[in-house]
């Protein structure tokens, strides 16, 4: 390496270290400056009617309700064949609260998960935390047996909040 050839590496990296160039990418900061601060729990308004306590789970793509007596009116034999009708359901909080609804199906979710695949109705419903109250599509799914009966996805969080883990 000549002389010259050092020194000319040895400013390139005086100048990138030193005069501190700044990399967008590294600048997390001022991206998420206007997004708010969420904890992995939280509690969260369906409908501005029943309260949840819900996990927020940025791993998952859509947010997933507890639901039971799923109920399509006039039924076909697919899935497939059933969104863009009427759906009856009940959905449960932790507490036992629930609440009967109707909503039109507007798609079928294939869901993988550790139990394998399986396929939901997604429904859109009005969800809110804090100041933020969006409609989004929900999949409905008998979650009796898990803790959170609201899991909230990235389909949710969108550009808004940043997860808290350390809260």
């Amino acid at each position: 390496m000549t002389q010259y050839f050092k020194k000319k590496l040895l400013l390139l990296i005086l100048i990138i270290f030193g005069a501190g160039i700044h990399f967008p990418s590294l600048a997390l900061d001022s991206i998420d400056a206007h997004k708010k601060v969420i904890s992995p729990e939280e509690l969260f308004w369906i409908e501005n009617q029943i309260q949840f306590a819900a996990r927020i789970d940025s791993g998952a793509k859509s947010t997933s309700i507890h639901a039971v007596d799923i109920e399509v009116e006039d039924a076909a034999e697919s899935m497939k064949d059933n969104v863009g009708k009427q759906v009856n359901f009940t959905i449960i909080n932790e507490k036992g609260d629930q609440w009967r609804m109707s909503r039109r199906i507007s798609s079928i979710t294939k869901i993988r998960n550790s139990q394998g695949v399986e396929y939901r109705y997604n429904v859109p419903l009005r969800i809110g935390w804090d100041e933020i109250n969006k409609t989004v599509d929900v999949n409905l799914r008998d979650r009796s047996r898990m803790t959170y009966k609201l899991l909230v996805g990235r389909d949710w969080m969108k550009r808004e909040v940043v997860i808290d883990l350390e809260q």
